[in-house]
């Protein structure tokens, strides 16, 4: 049996039935893998996971009735190796068969074998889409079609379609404390590096050594936010994280402003743990507290110069490294995730002096998330008003009140920010 098909089966359906994580799941397979397979199993997961509403349509254009479970699985597998990969069609069709023999069932190894057979005359050159336009580009690009419909409500169809049809960003990016370290491991590495609008990160290609203090994978969005509020910050200020889990935008603002007082909270004690392991790594002192930011803290009442609410979100920003947001995610959920939002950003308020300032961030692209949000905070909310962001790496932000950063104009994540003040 092809063990790359089998461990990719194996993690497809721990994401697929259990709802794992896709990078937890991915990580704990390769742990174990060979070496010669973690390229392919890689790709396989992702690639299923990235093209799973185009996979199903395929399938479902080849079968009188859409198999469930594990079957699904096969052939989803199957199905993005004979569109997507360079492997011989025979090799493909040969090998999940013999992978759907886990079933234990004849019947599944036939109906596998015989289905592939019959998508791979057409996998290729697939064109055979429905005509209605947000339907045929949900289906083609894999993006939900309720969550598409959002984005063409608040974008239109033109911007809309540029959102889904824009090539993932694969490079890893690096953020580097010791320049002329990191250069070395770069180079005894053999990574491809590439410079980022930032001087202290770059974008690279391969296998990077476990981290570091000298250097830390961190998101280009990350570091924007970090940066946001550090040019907020003066000498010796208080700066409050309200949702800081894993770390990396408190260990960022400590480390551009080393006299600032940084406190990180989180709900998860779990979490919190997170944040302590990463500062210690990073070489940063800063405090923790597991709470609920919902929750009013009496002693934090006008405290801080700066607070960042990065709000849970649906994460429609960042499907490259959360593919399975897609899958699981339901239009249900938004109306539900803004009222956790607001709810944060309405008791964190409290905790900014006269004067200061609170940022609002996330990681998606929809408005009610982001815009609605920052509006009837405001209508709500005599004493805040619209700041600036100070950015200057990113022009079409710098100097704005909010931003939407989008990949296909910035080329970075999706996210939002908007700089509030404390006005009275």
């Amino acid at each position: 049996m092809n063990n790359a098909f089998l461990k990719s089966y194996e993690t497809l359906r721990q994401i697929y039935a259990e709802r794992a994580f896709s990078s937890i799941a991915l990580n704990k397979t390769l742990s174990y893998c060979k070496q010669q397979d973690k390229s392919l199993i890689t790709k396989i997961v992702y690639g299923v996971l990235d093209n799973d509403i185009k996979l199903e349509y395929i399938i479902s254009r080849h079968v009188k009735k859409m198999p469930k479970g594990d079957t699904l699985i096969f052939l989803k597998i199957g199905t993005y190796c004979l569109a997507e990969l360079s492997i011989p069609v025979y090799a493909v069709v040969n090998d999940v068969a013999e992978l759907s023999k886990i079933s234990e069932d004849r019947r599944i190894v036939g109906f596998v074998n015989a289905t592939l057979k019959s998508i791979a005359t057409g996998a290729k050159d697939f064109n055979d889409y429905p005509t209605e336009p947000v339907e045929k580009l949900s289906i083609k690009y894999s993006y939900p079609e309720w969550a598409l419909r959002k984005l063409v409500k608040d974008y239109g169809m033109d911007t809309a379609t540029s959102i889904v049809t824009f090539p993932a960003d694969n490079r890893t990016t690096v953020r580097f404390t010791n320049c002329t370290n990191f250069k070395t491991v770069c180079k005894n590495n053999a990574l491809e590096v590439e410079s980022s609008p930032f001087d202290d990160a770059v974008f690279v290609k391969g296998n990077l050594p476990v981290d570091s203090n000298e250097y830390t994978v961190q998101s280009l969005s990350s570091m924007a936010i970090s940066r946001i509020c550090s040019n907020l910050l003066g000498e010796g200020d208080g700066f409050l994280d309200c949702c800081a889990a894993p770390g990396g935008k408190s260990v960022y603002v400590k480390q551009l402003k080393p006299s600032v007082h940084v406190t990180s909270c989180d709900i998860h004690p779990h979490r919190v743990e997170l944040i302590e392991k990463y500062a210690q790594r990073m070489g940063v002192t800063l405090a923790t507290v597991c709470q609920d930011m919902t929750e009013y803290l009496s002693e934090y009442d006008s405290k801080y110069d700066v607070v960042l609410c990065d709000v849970p979100c649906s994460g429609f920003g960042v499907l490259n490294n959360r593919p399975d947001i897609k899958l699981f995610r339901e239009n249900k959920d938004i109306s539900e995730l803004m009222k956790l939002q607001y709810a944060i950003l309405s008791n964190c308020s409290r905790y900014v002096k006269a004067g200061g300032y609170i940022v609002y961030s996330t990681c998606t692209v929809f408005d009610n998330e982001n815009g609605q949000n920052v509006r009837k905070f405001l209508k709500e909310h005599a004493n805040f008003a619209f700041d600036t962001i100070t950015l200057p790496e990113f022009i079409n932000a710098h100097g704005s009140s909010y931003y939407q950063f989008l990949p296909h104009k910035d080329g970075v994540q999706g996210f939002y920010v908007a700089v509030l003040k404390r006005v009275i």
